[in-house]
């Protein structure tokens, strides 16, 4: 039936999921980091340059997950809504600390690519790097995976499946930067994150049970994604 506007948009909201500790714990960590840090002189120490080269400066590739260069904080807003969106339904199914470590990890890989990179290639860190924006992506490839072809409605309004909306995702993650004319290391950085995520979860080296049967548990769909039937 029809609902009232009000009616309507309560019903959306309801599905919204909660924003679990630990994904807030982590989103507040990185705004607090960049509240504090992101204009003081020591921000120009922890992102990802060429100082990691010249200077000997190895911390970098580390302290650049969870500090923005300055200008460029509207990377939080993309943090907040995929760890919220995206991380709760993996968090839920792995546990915080299994889905922490996989956003991290390719986050750092990411990083740490490109700062050897710049070993041989200085131009690759010709501009100071820094942000959350790869772990995000590591999110989005490994939600991609997980759900796979299940059909979600997003919130009530969208319909795709899974696999999709991690391609949408991640395809505008990687060109919107280029198409403003950023610099093409963030593309390798976010590249490697995403192919990372997806080698970890897909395991393309593992044989394929031959009787067609997926072991395992059965995938759980996120609360706030729901199925098409």
């Amino acid at each position: 039936g029809c609902y009232p506007p009000a009616v309507a948009r309560a019903r959306t909201f309801a599905g919204l999921p909660p924003f679990g500790r630990a994904h807030l714990a982590y989103f507040l960590a990185i705004a607090l980091t960049n509240m504090i840090l992101g204009d003081q002189p020591i921000a120009g120490r922890l992102l990802l340059s060429s100082a990691f080269a010249d200077g000997l400066e190895l911390w970098r590739p580390l302290s650049a997950l969870i500090l923005f260069p300055e200008g460029h904080l509207n990377g939080l807003i993309g943090t907040a809504l995929i760890q919220w969106v995206i991380g709760t339904p993996l968090a839920r199914r792995w546990g915080s600390a299994r889905y922490l470590a996989l956003i991290l990890g390719c986050g750092l890989a990411g990083y740490l690519t490109l700062a050897l990179l710049g070993l041989a290639v200085p131009a690759a860190l010709a501009v100071q790097l820094g942000g959350s924006v790869p772990g995000d992506l590591a999110a989005v490839a490994a939600f991609g995976v997980v759900y796979g072809k299940q059909e979600l409605n997003l919130f009530g309004v969208l319909q795709f499946t899974a696999r999709t909306l991690a391609l949408l995702i991640g395809a505008l993650a990687l060109v919107a930067p280029l198409l403003r004319g950023e610099p093409w290391s963030l593309l390798v950085v976010n590249g490697v994150a995403m192919a990372l995520a997806l080698l970890v979860i897909a395991r393309p080296w593992r044989r394929r049970p031959a009787s067609g049967k997926v072991g395992g548990r059965a995938k759980s769909k996120p609360r706030h994604l729901r199925l098409v039937n």
